[in-house]
């Protein structure tokens, strides 16, 4: 029987959809056979991951000792090398991978790593030499002002504004203008010119009291302390304050020993505390402010310098002390300042000690190393270093205790720097260009110390210091000549002409007799800095009221101090452009002290109106700045500063 057309569709369909599920179902079956058929091998495995192969191997181990294993004996020393033809001492012992003589290392130690070659033969090839830049910038800045108690006290904004002004007055009292920080400026010989300028016609601050010294080239050399010359210079330590001195071994008194427990617990117990002591000590100063440098260089030098183009040399030390040391109160209040300003500049000579261990054979000529520098060789230093601290304190208390120590002062601020350049030397130091050398020392220090006592006895002990150093010392002489022809004929003559360069220094006649002959080709400047600026400013103006207790107002200890070290030989220098060297010492004060020759009753007069006309012109200065700032802002605030030394 025959079906129509849409029964039989309809039977089609149900069987394809009939197929379909048990495709399916068979396909479920398959996948669970094979995941149990699988799981089946894998249960005899006791780790699915790690592969392991069993085998059954029934071994009797009484029948099969292990096998014997031995370490190898160590291997026999090795024979010692050939002993080299010719003798021993022809051979070279250097530290590092110079090639000559050893670099001189004046007083320093190097640390462990470093070995002595033995170089048997050692290879002639030029030592890579590079420039050295070194910028240091070091700020310190304290607030450490201390109010205790109630009391008729002066206003701490218009102090610290009038500290502002007295560290912008020190500012200005320099001899020449601060150094610049831009290295570009010391190749410009407009910027030289502009320098040697000033040196020439030093600024004169036209502030009445100011005490000026300046020396100029030869007259500037030697020991200078306060602008006298003398044999020695002052030491740091034996002038500090003797809040600042090492204690003194005192001899321990025996005591009695006593059965009676001690009713007090131990932390109590200040017997052996000087500062404790007996009684009741305040210390509102004993502030120590240190800008310390040292900076030694021994980068390049030669025995000959031969320079293409100028060669400048300046040297400038600048150093200014402001003080402000006006007390006020009862008899033996005023304290005394020690104001010293040091400086010292020397010239050693220095021969060189390596040219004769370095003879050739008669009728040989000398091998030349040459170490090419395309560009300019820098060798500077700059240095900032500032320290700006008030410690403003304010005390007005009564005290019931039996002993107490109030500490608001006594702070140690320091900023240290310590510079070490070791470089190489050469028998010939070449300079296409210019050969630039300015050092530049500026010491500024500043210190206000206006104190108010109203009360308690004060420690007239202590008093303060304030001192400006200034070191720097040049070993090995300068010795000026013309430029030869042979030095000239070599001079342009760059690394393409190498052969040429060579043959041109061994047909000179000085270096004749060398067996080695290393130079430093420097194709653009050779310019070397030191610039070092030292700003030390410190306001402690307190007011002091304690009865019965012993008060130090004074005590502080500041001091800007700064080395430099040029490391040498004797130089015989060649410019083809001229030669000019300048050096200037200057040394400015001002101090604002009592006049000792006033009686007691006349000076507090006389110190009573300078502060209320100090006090006077602070407020007409700052009366805008009173509105804008609150007390602790204007302690806090530092853009005044940062204005001035911009």
């Amino acid at each position: 029987m025959s079906l129509d057309s849409i029964t039989e569709t309809i039977a089609h369909f149900v069987g394809t959809f009939e197929l379909t599920i048990e495709q399916a179902r068979l396909r479920d079956q398959y996948e669970e056979f094979t995941a149990l058929r699988r799981k089946n091998e894998l249960d005899e495995l006791e780790d699915p991951i790690a592969i392991r192969i069993k085998a059954d191997l029934k071994l009797d181990p009484g029948e099969y000792d292990p096998l014997p294993y031995k370490f190898l004996p160590p291997p026999p020393d090795l024979p010692l090398p050939p002993v080299p033809d010719g003798p021993l001492a022809m051979a070279e012992i250097y530290i590092g991978p110079n090639i000559g003589p050893e670099p001189y290392v004046p007083s320093v130690q190097f640390g462990e790593g470093q070995t002595a070659v033995l170089v048997l033969d050692p290879q002639v090839a030029p030592l890579i030499i590079g420039s050295a830049v070194t910028y240091t910038f070091q700020t310190i800045v304290l607030s450490d002002n201390d109010v205790i108690g109630h009391g008729n006290f002066r206003d701490i904004e218009i102090q610290i504004a009038q500290g502002k002004e007295m560290l912008d007055t020190a500012l200005s009292m320099h001899a020449v203008s601060s150094p610049s920080l831009n290295i570009e400026d010391y190749k410009s010989l407009e910027y030289l010119e502009g320098l040697i300028d000033q040196m020439q016609s030093p600024m004169i601050a036209q502030i009445e009291g100011v005490v000026i010294h300046q020396f100029h080239g030869e007259d500037a050399i030697g020991i200078f302390v306060n602008g006298e010359k003398v044999d020695e210079m002052p030491d740091w330590n034996d002038l500090l304050p003797a809040h600042h001195q090492e204690p003194a071994h005192h001899q321990e008194e025996d005591e009695e020993e006593s059965d009676e427990p001690d009713k007090f617990p131990d932390e109590w117990d200040r017997s052996d505390d000087e500062e404790f002591g007996e009684g009741h000590t305040v210390i509102a100063g004993g502030n120590l402010a240190i800008n310390e440098v040292a900076i030694t260089v021994a980068w390049v030098d030669a025995p000959v310098i031969a320079v293409g183009g100028k060669s400048v040399n300046l040297t400038v030390v600048s150093q200014v002390a402001v003080v402000s040391d006006i007390d006020e109160g009862g008899p033996g209040v005023q304290s005394d300042t020690n104001v010293i300003q040091a400086s010292y500049i020397g010239t050693e000579a220095s021969e060189e000690w390596w040219q004769d261990d370095s003879v050739a054979d008669p009728g040989t000529d000398p091998i030349v190393s040459v170490t090419w520098v395309q560009g300019d060789l820098w060798v500077t230093n700059f240095i900032k270093q500032v320290i700006d601290a008030t410690d403003i304190d304010k005390i007005n208390t009564e005290i019931t205790a039996s002993t107490s120590l109030y500490t608001l002062g006594d702070n140690i601020l320091t900023n240290v720097t310590n510079i070490i350049q070791l470089g190489n030397f050469y028998d010939l130091i070449m300079v296409g260009g210019n050969m630039i050398s300015v050092d530049q020392l500026h010491q500024t220090i500043a210190l206000m110390d206006d104190d108010v006592f109203d009360g308690g006895t004060p420690d007239e002990a202590d008093d303060n210091l304030v001192m400006n150093q200034a070191s720097l010392t040049t070993t090995g002489e300068d010795t000026l000549e013309e430029m030869d022809i042979p030095h000239a004929e070599a001079m342009p003559l760059q690394q393409v002409d190498r052969e040429a360069f060579e043959d041109a220094l061994t047909n000179n006649p000085e270096y004749a007799g060398m067996e080695l002959l290393r130079v430093l080709k420097i194709e653009g400047d050779l310019v070397q800095i030191n610039s070092v600026e030292q700003i030390t400013m410190l306001q402690d103006q307190d007011d002091l009221s304690v009865d019965g207790a012993e008060v130090q107002g004074a005590g502080n200890a500041l001091l800007n101090s700064a080395s430099i070290t040029k490391v040498g030989v004797d130089s015989t220098v060649m410019a083809a452009g001229g030669e000019y060297s300048e050096l200037l010492l200057h040394q400015a004060s001002l101090l604002d002290l009592p006049d000792e020759d006033l009686g007691a009753e006349i000076a507090n007069e006389v110190i009573a109106m300078v502060m209320e006309e100090t006090a006077a012109v602070g407020e007409n200065a700052i009366a805008q700045a009173q509105s804008n700032l609150t007390p602790s802002e204007m302690a806090g605030s530092d853009d005044a500063l940062q204005t001035m030394l911009a």
